[in-house]
């Protein structure tokens, strides 16, 4: 042991040494034994000096050094370090132990298996923990993701997995706010907080147990939180409507009757909606007329406010509010009319609506006829028409080979006065 310190002392102290030790523990790393060659480029005057007085070879004029680690290992034995071997003087000059590349993948299976199992043990008889047992011995696109992580971020992985799954075994029985649930959770408002850590398993684990893809977009997951009697946002998160009227608790709430006797439109926000029963069934009207754009929807209001009629407008891409609206007034027995742009972007919100309400939705003026009435003069980039072919509902095929053959939009503001024939 005093020769072995005594060379680790002799090679440190000289840095004409260190990048042949640096190379010679990369050779050991790869191979799990000392053996091969080391080339060290561009040797400095220093490095020739001491490796042509250890090797008995003459250095002075080479531009790179090759040593042979076989060779080394001889000269080594003919100096007073007799007897100590490179792998021991290699663990001993960087005071660490060495693993070779077969000895720490050996380890960090290991050390994953680990932390694998103490996830399990901390879930055993909950929620959450027959769906990681599945996930694990499957292997599946869950138990990537968390390896992924752990790959990443292993040092804080455990505690922020235990926090999401904590968050699964306690979703709240009525709606709740996902800072007040996280505070009740773990005493930390921004917990789930979809860009922390926890907030991304937390995702993940939701979509896995609903058999559900990660949400593509902000809307997306305030549908995947409100399934889940969670919230996002329950107040910039609206719908604007007309001629609606809603119960709460069994009885008719006096501000949704109120406006839609006045026949006045009212932005309807998550809030509002988070304590409606049902909507009141249909009377005269059984359509509802559902617009893309507020100025169609405010034209209609003002060229009919006679007519005690159901309106919505979702502003675009239909939000959670929207959704929440559409299935009350499914769920009471309308049938749902969509009316929008005719260009990619309406005809996603066209084709996704469908998905989800099938039979109980149809499409208003997303036909050929209307197309070629309304067509306008602004042509459509190549980037947008793409998003045409992922439209699924066969009654829009047709009509996006004809958007796409002509690469001009019809925009619903031109079709009103049909919208207001069809109410009359």
């Amino acid at each position: 042991m005093e020769k072995l310190d005594e060379a680790v002392s002799y090679f440190k102290q000289n840095e004409g040494y260190t990048r042949l030790f640096k190379l010679m523990k990369n050779k050991y790393i790869v191979y799990g034994e000392i053996k091969g060659n080391v080339i060290i480029n561009k040797p400095s005057k220093l490095e020739k000096q001491v490796l042509s007085g250890l090797m008995k070879k003459d250095y002075a004029r080479n531009m790179t050094i090759t040593i042979s680690l076989k060779k080394l290992q001889e000269m080594l034995d003919n100096t007073k370090f007799e007897g100590v071997q490179l792998p021991e003087l290699l663990k001993g000059y960087f005071k660490e132990e060495i693993l070779t590349k077969k000895e720490s993948k050996k380890q960090y299976q290991t050390n994953w298996e680990q932390f694998l199992d103490d996830i399990l043990k901390q879930n055993e008889n909950t929620i959450v923990y027959p769906y990681l047992k599945n996930s694990i011995d499957k292997k599946d696109e869950l138990y990537q993701n968390i390896k992924k992580h752990y790959n990443k971020e292993n040092q804080i992985l455990k505690k922020e997995l235990i926090n999401a799954c904590n968050g699964i075994n306690n979703l709240p029985k009525q709606i709740t706010r996902i800072p007040v649930f996280a505070s009740n959770i773990f005493s930390n408002p921004h917990g789930f907080d979809k860009k922390t850590l926890c907030g991304r398993l937390f995702i993940a684990l939701l979509c896995y147990i609903k058999q559900v893809p990660y949400p593509k977009n902000s809307e997306k997951l305030s549908e995947l939180y409100y399934e889940n009697n969670l919230l996002v946002d329950d107040v910039s998160n609206m719908v604007l409507c007309k001629g609606i009227k809603a119960y709460t608790k069994g009885k008719q709430h006096e501000g949704w009757i109120g406006f839609a006797n006045k026949q006045e439109p009212i932005f309807i926000t998550l809030y509002n909606l988070a304590n409606i029963d049902s909507i009141e069934p249909p009377n005269t009207y059984k359509d509802v007329v559902i617009t893309e754009n507020p100025a169609v929807f405010m034209e209609i209001v003002e060229k009919c406010k006679t007519k005690d009629f159901p309106l919505v407008c979702t502003y675009g891409q239909v939000k959670l509010a929207g959704i929440m609206l559409l299935d009350l007034l499914t769920k009471a027995g309308y049938n749902l009319y969509y009316s929008g742009d005719l260009d990619p972007e309406g005809l996603q919100i066209a084709d996704n609506l469908k998905q989800r309400y099938q039979e109980k939705m149809q499409f208003f003026g997303f036909n050929e006829t209307t197309y070629y009435k309304n067509i306008s003069q602004i042509t459509l980039s190549n980037k947008r028409l793409q998003k045409l072919e992922g439209i699924k509902s066969p009654e829009l095929k047709q009509l996006c080979k004809e958007i796409a053959k002509n690469k001009k939009a019809a925009y619903e503001e031109k079709n009103i006065e049909a919208i207001i024939k069809f109410i009359d």
